[in-house]
């Protein structure tokens, strides 16, 4: 079984509109931000920082539709990061994003 990442199930739950929006705001495309869902590729910690800042927006804009993407759920050097340790406790380890439905899952792919 493979594991839905919280990019994965933000990716599931944005429209392309959103998507394309997304991938402007971080400067990079659609095709990246599936890589980084899929785990194929993981984010530098700047991008990861972008990523977290855009989401965060956009989950209030979309009144918690939209899930908020941390950066250490996308870059391995933020998840080891003793500071975002200590910034953001145990969602620097977990993020908090919504159960997304299988059929919407495979939609997405």
């Amino acid at each position: 079984m493979k594991t839905i990442t919280p990019m994965k199930a933000w990716m599931a739950a944005a429209t392309a509109d959103e998507q394309a929006t997304l991938a402007d705001h971080v400067g990079t495309t659609r095709g990246h931000l599936y890589q980084l869902a899929g785990s194929y590729r993981q984010a530098s910690a700047v991008m990861a920082g972008k990523i977290e800042a855009a989401t965060a927006e956009m989950h209030k804009h979309s009144k918690g539709r939209l899930p908020k993407v941390m950066r250490t759920d996308l870059c391995e050097a933020c998840r080891s990061c003793q500071y975002a340790a200590k910034c953001l406790g145990q969602r620097a380890v977990v993020s908090d994003f919504p159960i997304v439905d299988s059929r919407q899952m495979e939609l997405a792919i």
